[in-house]
Formats: structure tokens, sequence, C-alpha cells
């Protein structure tokens, strides 16, 4: 059934209504299946690659709805990087998280974690925010952020700071495999957001 391998695949599921829509619809014939991520090995039987149907299952990180009945599975596969001015509240913080989701229609259970550069360890709005969401963060160091290769939006200020020219960025990548939203900043807060990488495997 697709809500037991959802479970054996770590997936958040977003709808049992629609998972029993599934479930009966795969009795009658194939079922679509669209997909954000690479699909490793064969399909199982009654589910076919598609973007249309009545009723169809959908993996994706953000809110997508690709038929007119969608089973969307969301896998926790995203990084959020962090940085913020010292003393920020965690509701500054959590404002510009969730308009930066929001604006991406990125589902909040695809967030894995936080991350930001060390010098953050013990602020206090950072933390009670991720622990507000159940989020673990974690913290690296400047050689670690500067070590991350990719191109990135940089800041002189950051960099006179912290050592490193851009915090959310590369704590976002650190350990993830692209950059899904580059740096977005608002009253001393910056967020970015990366997805590791992931592949559908139903064996």
């Amino acid at each position: 059934s697709v809500d037991a391998w959802a479970a054996r695949a770590g997936l958040h599921m977003d709808g049992m209504a629609e998972a029993k829509a599934v479930s009966a619809a795969i009795l009658e014939g194939d079922v679509p299946l669209a997909s954000d991520f690479p699909i490793a090995g064969a399909l199982p039987p009654g589910v076919v690659l598609g973007e249309a149907g009545e009723v169809g299952i959908c993996v994706s990180c953000r809110k997508k709805a690709p038929f007119r009945r969608t089973l969307l599975l969301v896998p926790r596969v995203l990084r959020l990087g962090l940085g913020c001015r010292r003393g920020t509240p965690a509701e500054a913080i959590r404002a510009l998280v969730e308009q930066v989701l929001e604006e991406h229609a990125i589902h909040p259970r695809a967030v894995k974690c936080a991350a930001s550069i060390d010098l953050k360890a013990e602020e206090p709005g950072l933390l009670a925010f991720c622990r507000e969401k159940g989020w673990p963060v974690r913290f690296h160091s400047a050689g670690e952020l500067a070590a991350v290769e990719g191109a990135f939006t940089p800041s002189a200020f950051v960099r006179t700071v912290t050592g490193v020219d851009n915090v959310c960025e590369r704590a976002a990548l650190l350990g993830a495999e692209r950059l899904l939203v580059k740096k977005t900043a608002r009253d001393g807060v910056t967020v970015a957001v990366a997805a590791e990488h992931w592949e559908v495997r139903f064996g």
C-alpha cells in the first residue's frame, strides 16, 4: 500500500483520504506518479510516470497538486541556512522563515534541519525558534563554511563580523546537493534553503 511504502521511505503523507483514493485507483488501473526527484529502479506494478489524471501521486518538497486528487508525499531533505544579528528575537526569525517557505511553496515538513555559523551557537532567538519547530540545528566554523563550493551572495559586512562572506547560503548547502532558495534578508535575519541528494526507491 502507498501508506506503508511512504512510512518505510520516511515520507510525510499529506492526506489519508488521498492515500485511500490512490489505493483504490491502483486496483482499477495504472496510477500516475510525478516526482521532483530521480527515480532509482523500476516502478511497482500499477504505477506509471505522468502528470495528468484524476488520481495520482506527487513526490515533492513543494506544495503541488498536478492531479485532480493528488497524494502529496514529502521527503525531509531540506536544510535551512540561518543568519541573524545578535539579540534577534525568535519572532523575527519565524516571520522570515515562514515568508520564504510560503513564497517558494515549500512544504514545512520537508525541512530536515537548520544550520548556521558557530558564532550563533548560543543565540537565544535562533535556538528558541528551532526548538519550537522541532528542527535540530547544526553550527559550523567559518573555515567549514568557506570551504563550501558554489556561487554565493557575498557581503563585506558579514565577512568582517564572521570571517566568511555569506553564512546562510553556505550553511544550507554544507552537506546538501543544490541551493533551492538564495539568501533572503529582512529585519536582521537571513534565510536560504538547500536540498540534499535523494532518490525515489520502491525496492
